[in-house]
């Protein structure tokens, strides 16, 4: 009975469960997490934030207008050595400015391009947040079906127990065995009851938890299906992570951000025009209200955008460098995750053929120890042992199974397959 306890303590990471259905999958509990946990909304969100954004950025290609206004006052102004009209020294202004761009070396469309990569960035990296969320429901999961084999596995125990102590019962009142024999079976069974307690606590700590992560109330009586095996668990280790998408769309906008370096090394050409009315116009010696225009063009070109573009695009490209060497770090904790899961299968399996072989041999002894047993042969404390051995066998093939299932979708999540 104390492996049992050591059992209890062990499966204590164990969490709630559900609701009003009779039955929940692993799958369901999946998708309840990616459309009903907060993180899950928002690639939502960071979608129309990226829609948002491309729209902005594709205002640059229509004409700027400016409305601006002046009035000032000064001390004073131009006179002329001959006789002419007297200028005044407060002027205003009122008018119009107009620029559309003609040439942008295309940093236009690459500033939109690089809205829609950022967006791109941000929801691949909300995907990776979900898919810990996933890690979380499959430890939480195969937590509770462990803990429902250990509480079918003491309740056997208890059934048990409860069988031979009615027959010992008998045989005490009988005088045909002494009273200890008695006491000792309804200890063992009061001890039983206990872990059986205390495995169901945990069971509804569980049901509590996961009822957290897929946002639904449910309820300890809703049973929980044991995983189909995964059709396939061969591949590249880890390539449909989406991790590896984070890395991707995060070199992507770093290439973006390099283009639009080198566009702003080109000059720039735009069409302009105003139209304004007040005083004094482009003639200054005409000191009435009036409206007045220009119209042209306009070339810039920054030079110091063109110096140092070489440097920005260096530096970018060291940042790309640093992804790549995050990215094989990775590589390489993925596929040790993937040794260590397949290693653990291949023991599981050993380990649940010996426990066969094991649960036969304990189950023959049990028979030959409860005849025993009512015959005067061994005490209750022997008969316990035997009876104790045969159910930890059990309870071991059963937990060996529920690990095994967990393995193997702990190596589909690691690989990024999916379950269904």
């Amino acid at each position: 009975m104390t492996i049992l306890a050591v059992f209890v303590s062990f499966l204590t990471l164990i969490q709630p469960q559900s609701s009003a259905s009779d039955s929940l999958s692993l799958q369901a509990c999946y998708n309840l997490a990616s459309q009903r946990y907060p993180i899950a909304q928002k690639i939502e969100l960071e979608q129309k934030i990226a829609d948002l954004n491309t729209k902005i950025a594709n205002t640059r290609y229509f004409p700027q207008l400016k409305v601006n206004g002046q009035a000032s006052y000064q001390s004073e102004v131009t006179s002329l050595a001959v006789q002419g009209p007297t200028l005044s020294k407060d002027q205003y202004k009122v008018g119009v400015d107009v620029s559309q761009p003609i040439f942008t070396g295309g940093a236009i469309g690459i500033r939109k391009r690089l809205e829609q990569v950022k967006g791109k960035q941000a929801i691949d990296a909300v995907k990776v947040d979900l898919h810990k969320i996933r890690e979380q429901v499959n430890q939480v999961y195969f937590g509770i079906l462990l803990s429902q084999k250990q509480s079918e596995t003491v309740q056997l125990l208890t059934d048990n127990l409860q069988k031979q102590l009615n027959t010992i019962r008998s045989r005490v009142k009988n005088g045909a065995l002494l009273p200890s024999q008695q006491h000792i079976l309804e200890a063992e069974l009061i001890k039983a009851r206990q872990d059986s307690a205390d495995i169901r606590s945990n069971i509804r700590a569980g049901y509590d938890v996961l009822g957290e992560l897929i946002d639904q109330k449910i309820s300890s009586e809703t049973e929980l299906a044991l995983p189909k095996t995964v059709a396939s668990l061969e591949g590249e280790a880890g390539l449909r992570r989406p991790e590896y998408q984070l890395f991707e769309s995060s070199k992507n906008t770093i290439e973006v951000q390099k283009k639009l370096i080198r566009s702003e090394k080109y000059p720039t050409l735009a069409a302009f025009g105003s139209a304004t009315y007040g005083r004094p116009g482009y003639n200054f010696l005409n000191d009435d209200f009036h409206d007045f225009y220009m119209v042209g063009l306009k070339l810039s070109w920054d030079f110091w955008n063109w110096s140092n573009a070489s440097e920005k695009a260096k530096a970018l490209t060291i940042q790309q460098q640093t992804i790549d060497q995050n990215q094989a770090a990775f590589s390489k904790q993925v596929q040790a995750s993937v040794y260590r899961i397949r290693e653990q299968i291949t023991s599981l399996k050993d380990k649940m053929r010996r426990d066969r072989e094991i649960i036969e041999l304990r189950q023959r002894v049990v028979d030959e120890s409860a005849s025993q047993l009512r015959n005067g042969v061994i005490t209750a404390t022997e008969y316990v042992t035997v009876l104790t051995n045969a159910n930890q066998a059990q309870l071991a093939l059963e937990i060996h199974k529920v690990q095994l299932r967990q393995a193997q979708i702990d190596l589909a999540t690691t690989l990024g397959l999916s379950t269904e």
